[in-house]
């Protein structure tokens, strides 16, 4: 399997730790480890620091197995498999149950891994973009008509990166439902799933709804433990289930021990560490609402759930505007390039603690551009 150049992953390694304010990271601001053992329990703490560090069990640990099923809203631990990470879970999901002769619908724009890597396993895929015309809404309709009798798998991330889009519960009901009952499945990518403007709209996981979803997340993005490199599947679908563990065999076979002790005081934690991200999110959606909303040049569609927005410039390229601003300012932020759509739109991350100062270098920034434009060599 070849597989392209992941472009957002470039940029970040070029940029993520050296620059002064990372205004697109799609996670919230990292938990410090005394935060965390501020909320989670006592005995899970003391667990931790008394741990052995040998192999762990390659389905993750029970425990972690069963809050994770829990907080999807699916009664067995059984149901889930824990990885090194929501990107292996994507990355074995798609290798574990697609062919070269498969078929698979990708709702797009989307994080590059869950389009290339099927398309690098040899199936035809169609990629169906949410439109900003129409206010980035899910057409169930069109993904219907898309469908062929060897359509193996529907790709769908909601709360949606980079967007921010989030269906209402009946449509993404009616979304699972075209699986329900058939040879395709859903991958429902979940990550950011407990992060909402509005928090009765938040969506069940498609795992609950019907035994064809497979739902994946992880503690990176809600609870602020990127760095713990904790993810996993959830399905009721025991035969899905088998083939991810024989694949995982074959990748890192288990997690860390440690990780999985963190992701599980993570997950006893979860409603302090959600409250905690909803706040962050919350308080900096409205500053870059103010200013979007009033600064000639930008435009968007107002996000409804995750740390994603996705606002656009109205007469410039933005990614020559995201490299001077980068460059000149010291403020990375993503160009939609960087999600194969390429024009006008820049993906902002406002899970981060420094989201403020990031918006007030732009504000001070955005003036400078316009009366200069970029530098040569980006022009």
């Amino acid at each position: 399997m070849q597989l392209p150049p992941f472009l957002i992953e470039r940029m970040f390694a070029k940029h993520e730790f050296t620059c002064r304010v990372n205004l697109t990271g799609s996670d919230t601001e990292g938990l410090s480890l005394n935060a965390l053992w501020e909320v989670a329990p006592e005995d899970t703490r003391r667990w931790y620091e008394s741990l052995t560090l040998g192999y762990t069990e390659s389905p993750g640990h029970p425990l972690l197995r069963e809050l994770a099923a829990q907080s999807s809203g699916v009664r067995s631990g059984s149901a889930v498999q824990v990885f090194a990470g929501a990107t292996e879970a994507v990355f074995v999901l798609l290798n574990a149950i697609l062919s070269p002769e498969d078929h698979v619908v990708v709702i797009g724009p989307t994080y590059q891994l869950l389009i290339d890597v099927p398309r690098a396993i040899g199936a035809e895929v169609a990629e169906l973009r949410l439109r900003r015309e129409d206010g980035w809404r899910l057409d169930v309709d069109e993904i219907r008509r898309a469908l062929r009798p060897n359509t193996r798998l529907i790709v769908a991330n909601f709360p949606h990166n980079p967007t921010g889009a989030l269906p209402e519960a009946p449509v993404f009901e009616e979304l699972v439902g075209l699986v329900d009952g058939t040879e395709t499945l859903l991958l429902s990518d979940e990550i950011y799933r407990g992060i909402e403007l509005e928090p009765q709209r938040r969506l069940p996981s498609a795992a609950a709804l019907t035994s064809n979803a497979i739902s994946v997340t992880g503690v990176s993005k809600v609870l602020g433990m990127a760095g713990v490199r904790i993810g996993w599947t959830v399905t009721q679908n025991e035969a899905v289930t088998a083939r991810l563990l024989d694949y995982r065999y074959w990748t890192t076979l288990a997690t860390s021990a440690p990780s999985e002790v963190l992701a599980i005081a993570g997950l006893q934690a979860a409603p302090a560490l959600m409250d905690r991200a909803n706040g962050l999110v919350r308080a900096n959606a409205g500053a870059l609402a103010s200013f979007v909303e009033s600064t000639p040049g930008w435009d968007w569609v107002p996000p409804v759930g995750g740390t994603c927005a996705y606002p656009w410039l109205t007469a410039t390229e933005a990614r020559a505007f995201s490299e001077w601003l980068v460059d000149r300012h010291g403020v990375l932020l993503a160009p939609d390039v960087m999600f194969q759509h390429a024009g006008q739109h820049l993906r902002f991350g406002m899970g981060r603690a420094l989201f403020p100062e990031g918006m007030a270098t732009l504000a001070r920034a955005w003036p400078e551009w316009q009366r200069e434009g970029p530098s040569p060599r980006h022009g």
